[in-house]
């Protein structure tokens, strides 16, 4: 018989936020041309070079997140991305912490929230990280 306890806490977030970062960072892999036009845009040089990058810790750090392996690293990784992310909107994009129109950054900083729990707590239970005996995921 399974007991629940804190150990499987970070599952639910492995799983939300492993699908997050694989439905967003699929697109950037998928179209690198327009997701480097646009970090041009937003002052990230070479375009190309970051896109790769962003997409790539994006979808593969999601998968990782998913199936917790090496969760730690990934959340680690993403939380990199979705700092700089939120930067961008609170400093250069002068986006309100809420707006009802579009979207502002309280979601981006719930993100970076739930990655810094799963970065101090690791992947929990039901995780690759667990299987394996490696008590860094």
């Amino acid at each position: 018989m399974t007991v629940l306890t804190a150990d499987w806490a970070p599952l639910a977030l492995r799983l939300v936020l492993g699908v997050i970062f694989i439905v967003h960072g699929y697109p950037k892999l998928k179209n690198v041309k327009a997701t480097a036009q646009w970090l041009v845009a937003s002052g990230f040089k070479p375009g190309r070079f970051w896109a790769f990058v962003l997409g790539f810790s994006e979808f593969f750090g999601g998968f990782a997140l998913l199936i917790g392996f090496f969760s730690r690293f990934a959340a680690a990784a993403l939380i990199i991305s979705m700092a700089v992310a939120t930067l961008l909107k609170i400093f250069k994009w002068k986006t309100p912490f809420t707006a009802m129109d579009k979207m502002g950054w309280e979601f981006d900083v719930l993100i970076v929230a739930g990655l810094i729990v799963l970065f101090l707590l690791g992947s929990g239970a039901l995780s690759i990280d667990q299987l394996l005996g490696w008590r860094w995921g």
